[in-house]
């Protein structure tokens, strides 16, 4: 076995298994999780990209199974900054992963306290560090999606979206 497909298995292997704190299959953590089983390719898998678009890539009608409209709305329109300019606008990273380069180990999604904050941590392949994000939920007409995602540095996607460092 390689020494990339031990790490690409546990991550794998832990998206598998049933998440912990997990009451409902209609939870905030059950919406996070899905959204890691869909996109943990992303992370995990050294390959050509043969599974389709990234998660910032995809369409409204992806984006709009886990971010609410509001942050739907946002991502859309840093992603057409970004194709208007053919710059970065805004968004300098993969929010998922909190990284330009993404990767990940040891990936787990946990409930917390409150049912509307999820916490999602892992490890970054390369250095080793322990990477902690904390998801702000909502519950919508069509089920949990996030409203935010919090970064160690106290930074947010929401916040990162609407900040005024781009055209």
């Amino acid at each position: 076995m390689s020494g990339r497909a031990l790490p690409i298995l546990s991550v794998l292997v832990a998206l598998a298994a049933p998440v912990r704190g997990l009451s409902a299959q209609g939870s905030a953590v059950a919406q996070v999780a899905q959204l890691y089983r869909a996109f943990a390719w992303e992370a995990v898998i050294d390959e050509p990209d043969s599974r389709g678009h990234r998660l910032m890539e995809q369409p409204r009608a992806v984006l709009a199974q886990y971010f609410d409209d509001s942050l739907t709305e946002l991502i859309l329109r840093d992603r057409a900054c970004a194709e208007r300019t053919h710059e970065i606008c805004r968004l300098d990273f993969d929010p998922i992963w909190d990284s330009q380069d993404p990767g990940a180990t040891e990936l787990k999604v946990l409930a917390t306290g409150d049912s509307s904050v999820v916490a999602v941590t892992f490890r970054f392949p390369s250095t080793g560090e322990t990477i902690a994000l904390s998801y702000r939920m909502v519950r919508t007409r069509n089920g949990w999606r996030a409203h935010d995602i919090a970064y160690h540095d106290g930074n947010t996607l929401r916040s990162q979206l609407n900040s005024r460092r781009a055209p």
